[in-house]
């Protein structure tokens, strides 16, 4: 049997998709990494700050940014921050004590990214909040929205795509349109759910316009407003079958224009591998209801050129979703390989092995089922409609982890936290007579230099002779390293330790020896957390 031409179907499906790869290149960093703040975190203050900076690695736009005073009251600080690549952040008048600056931003992807700066002011007085949790039941909320809304897009566009292609089944008008109207429903659905992710808030929020906004302001509100025009034009094309080639360029520049892989670097690379993956996604995912609607004994006559059609254009589907494929994930892995052993890796493992046992599946109906099938033999179309029902379920399964990725920054993002320089460690100790200020930088197990800094209690600098600290880690069998401090060249106050290597991370016992003359030997305790 001679193989049918592929060339007049495969420019029909390169020349729509080749039009608009232009459109998705331009020049920013993806995934939002946090590189320094000002005041450094953990610190101890003498005298108030006017500002507060938190510096980025792109420009962040604020969602939330409270300030926890000591005494637990809240002060809302979002709407005086401007979106920036480094923040500023002015604070009111600050009382003494511990303040929690507790911020939340929407990256250059979309995603939301939060934490809290942690400093004090003349005096610890122990953190005002505890670090913020994400609901595990938003979570899965989120998750099936995302879910159900690639789904329903995939398939309805998809289908609509078929119709432009071959015939659509008359069995297949209503599965697609149901499809579409999933997406269309979905997708609104999962803005107004990324909207509490990105604020922190409860389900009882989706009736506020807060959320909305915030959601609308990040990468995801456009993109969902593509996603639903693809929708609305799939519906449209279930009448004028052309069409559906709008709606797939719609679909397709929707997930370019968001999301983890859509904004890494280089753009002028990821955004048409996204797009070209999307829309051979589409072609061959969206494609298997119809088809296999049209594989019935009592359609024979229509079933074989739409099996000949299908089948000579799918290796050209193929081929552009593994080469987009392997190209964003060789961005999305990043060069370090430690980085990959990540929720992010696990998915996309596991995403990989149902993807060679869909492409194993497909590759068995094209080489071995599709010639009987397009003979018209019946026993041949039953098997290969079950085989297609397969690959079906194996592409839904694929689309359900795709929708984990929503909560697992990809390792390029992971290696750009790890390759920032770990945050000083900060103690302070005291008594009636001397308060002591240390820091050890950096604040992680390894080499470290140690500052101590002495004050009355009226803070004034304090002279002494001589300075030894004790360091010992009981919980994990370390006995007391002891060393002596020298003065700093300069200063009358601040002793500097520059050669300490402290092996393990944990809770570290602090005993420092504070000798002011021959007859005077002052001695404070306290803890210090090396991470």
């Amino acid at each position: 049997m001679s193989r049918p031409s592929v060339h007049p179907l495969t420019c029909r499906l390169l020349a729509p998709l080749l039009l608009v790869l232009t459109l998705f290149a331009g020049a920013a960093h993806a995934h939002a990494v946090l590189q320094s703040t000002t005041p450094a975190d953990g610190s101890l203050l003498q005298t108030a700050p006017g500002t507060a900076a938190l510096v980025f690695n792109e420009p962040v736009r604020p969602l939330a940014i409270r300030l926890i005073a000591p005494d637990g009251s809240e002060t809302d600080l979002t709407d005086q921050v401007a979106a920036a690549a480094a923040l500023q952040i002015p604070l009111p008048e600050l009382e003494r004590g511990t303040h929690v600056l507790s911020w939340r931003v929407a990256s250059d992807d979309g995603h939301p990214v939060a934490g809290s700066l942690i400093f004090s002011l003349a005096e610890v007085t122990g953190a005002a909040i505890t670090a913020e949790t994400r609901d595990p039941a938003l979570s899965m909320v989120i998750w099936a929205a995302r879910f159900l809304m690639a789904a329903g897009l995939v398939l309805g566009v998809g289908g609509a795509l078929y119709g432009a292609i071959s015939p659509l089944p008359p069995a297949a008008r209503r599965p697609v349109a149901g499809a579409v109207l999933l997406g269309l429903v979905a997708a609104p659905a999962y803005l107004g759910l990324h909207g509490l992710d990105a604020l922190g808030l409860g389900f009882a929020a989706l009736a506020d316009a807060a959320p909305w906004r915030a959601a609308a302001g990040t990468a995801f509100g456009p993109s969902t407003g593509l996603a639903m025009l693809a929708a609305l034009t799939a519906l449209a094309a279930l009448r004028w079958p052309l069409l559906g080639w709008v709606a797939l360029a719609a679909l397709a520049a929707a997930y370019a224009t968001s999301g983890h892989a859509g904004a890494a670097e280089p753009r002028w690379l990821t955004r048409p591998m996204v797009f070209l993956h999307l829309a051979a996604l589409c072609f061959w995912i969206g494609a298997l209801l119809p088809l296999a609607l049209s594989l019935t004994p009592s359609r024979q006559g229509i079933a074989p050129p739409a099996l000949r059609r299908y089948s000579a254009v799918l290796p050209v589907a193929v081929i552009l979703l593994l080469g987009s494929g392997l190209a964003l994930a060789i961005v999305q892995l990043g060069p370090d390989p430690a980085a990959w052993w990540s929720p992010y890796g696990a998915i996309l493992a596991a995403k990989l092995a149902l993807l060679a046992a869909l492409f194993m599946l497909a590759a068995f109906n094209r080489w071995r089922l599709t010639g009987p099938a397009l003979g018209g033999a019946p026993h041949a179309l039953a098997r290969l409609r079950r085989m297609i029902a397969a690959e079906l379920v194996l592409a839904l399964l694929i689309l359900a982890l795709a929708a984990g990725w929503r909560f697992t920054p990809p390792p390029r993002a992971l290696a750009q936290i790890t390759a920032q320089p770990a945050p000083a460690a900060y103690g302070h100790l005291h008594s009636t007579e001397v308060m002591a200020n240390l820091i050890i930088t950096p604040g992680k197990a390894g080499p470290a230099l140690i500052e101590i800094e002495l004050t009355d209690s009226t803070f004034a600098p304090l002279g002494a002779m001589a300075v030894t600290l004790g360091l010992s880690l009981p919980d994990r069998g370390i006995e007391q390293l002891t060393r002596e401090a020298r003065l700093a060249d300069g200063h009358e106050n601040l002793w500097i330790i520059p050669d300490l290597v402290l092996p393990l991370a944990g809770i570290w016992t602090l005993d420092l020896e504070v000798r002011q003359s021959r007859f005077s030997l002052l001695r404070l305790a306290g803890e210090i957390e090396i991470k």
